[in-house]
C-alpha cells in the first residue's frame, strides 16, 4: 500500500496460538521507506517474508537494496523476518539496547516470554549493528532523516521514529488499539510515551504497526483513544481488585478484565497476563 511517494506499508496476516488447536488471527504492518536505497522499518513474521520480498519486485525494487533495518522492539511479530531480510540483502540492523538481547538471542526471548508457536512466527536471531536512544537521528538515503523517540511502556526497549521529510510517525506497538487484547509491560509509561508523541508537530501520517495508517484529523482521536483504553483497563483492574482476594490468580484476573472489555476466551496468553498484573503491581 502506498502511503505517499517514498513510504510504503506492508501489510503481514499471521495466526496466535493460544491453544491446542486454538489460533487467533492477527495482523502487523512494516513500513518499506522507498529511496535511492531502502529502509525497512520492522520485518514482520517469518511466514510473510517471501511476500514481503515480492512486493519490492511487485514496486520493481529488490530486497536486496535494504539497507537498512529500523526495529521498533523485539517481539516476534516485528523481528521474525529479520533472518530472511540479513540472507537477502546486506541490511544494517538497528534497535534500542533494552530490546536488544532478545534479538540477538531469540532462544533467550522464547524462554522468557514464551509464545506456543513462537518459532512460526520467528525463523531465527541477528545482530543489532546500531544501538539506538531517544534523539538519534538516521540519515537512509539522500536528503532523509529519520529521528529517534523512546516510547517505552508496550516492552522497555520500544522506540518510535518520525520522518522529518515526510512528517511522518511510525509508533510500533506503542499506541495500543482499543477493543483488542492489550500487551504492554507498563501502563504508566505507556501512557507517557503516548502523551509523549502527541507532542511531535508536524505529523501529517501515523503509522502504527495495529492500526491501519491514518493521516490528518484522524491523528490525534487515535492517540487520544490508546490512553483512554489503558485506563479504561486500570479503572477496571482497580474495581475488580477491591472484591477478589488478594491471592487471586492473574489468569483469574484478566480472564474477568478482559470479560469486561467485551473479550471473551478461555485462555490467556502469558503477555496479556502481564498486562493486568502490570495495573495491579502498580
Amino acid at each position: 500500500m502506498k502511503i505517499t511517494e517514498t513510504i510504503h506499508a506492508f501489510k503481514h496476516p499471521f495466526q496466535l496460538a493460544l491453544g491446542e488447536s486454538q489460533y487467533a488471527d492477527r495482523s502487523v504492518y512494516s513500513y518499506l521507506l522507498i529511496g535511492d536505497r531502502i529502509c525497512l522499518i520492522d520485518t514482520g513474521v517469518f511466514s510473510t517474508s517471501l511476500l514481503l520480498q515480492g512486493y519490492l519486485k511487485e514496486i520493481d525494487r529488490s530486497p536486496n537494496e535494504i539497507s537498512l533495518v529500523l526495529l521498533t522492539h523485539a517481539h516476534p511479530d516485528h523481528i521474525g523476518g529479520c533472518l530472511a531480510i540479513h540472507k537477502a540483502s546486506s541490511a544494517l540492523f538497528c534497535a534500542h539496547p533494552a530490546d536488544k538481547g532478545w534479538i540477538e538471542d531469540v532462544e533467550r526471548q522464547y524462554r522468557e516470554r514464551p509464545i506456543l508457536n513462537f518459532f512460526e512466527l520467528v525463523e531465527g536471531s541477528v545482530v543489532v549493528n546500531r544501538e539506538l536512544r531517544d534523539g538519534d537521528t538516521i540519515s537512509w538515503g539522500k536528503g532523509r532523516t529519520i529521528r529517534v523517540l523512546e516510547t517505552p511502556g508496550h516492552s522497555p526497549g520500544s522506540i518510535s521514529f518520525y520522518d522529518e521529510e515526510e512528517e511522518a510517525l511510525f509508533t510500533g506497538d506503542a499506541v495500543p488499539a482499543a477493543g483488542t487484547l492489550p500487551i504492554y509491560v507498563d501502563p504508566r509509561t505507556s501512557i507517557e510515551s503516548i502523551r509523549k508523541l502527541q507532542k511531535i508537530s508536524p505529523v501529517k501520517h501515523l503509522l502504527s504497526s495495529w492500526h491501519e495508517p491514518v493521516s490528518g484529523n484522524q491523528i490525534q482521536p487515535i492517540l487520544e483513544e490508546g490512553i483512554r483504553y489503558i485506563q479504561k483497563i486500570d479503572e477496571i483492574v482497580v474495581d475488580l481488585s477491591k472484591t477478589m482476594p488478594a491471592e487471586t490468580s492473574g489468569e483469574e484476573l484478566s480472564l474477568r478484565a478482559l470479560e469486561r472489555l467485551g473479550i471473551r476466551t478461555n485462555k490467556v496468553l502469558p503477555m496479556v497476563r502481564t498486562t493486568f498484573e502490570s495495573h495491579r503491581k502498580k
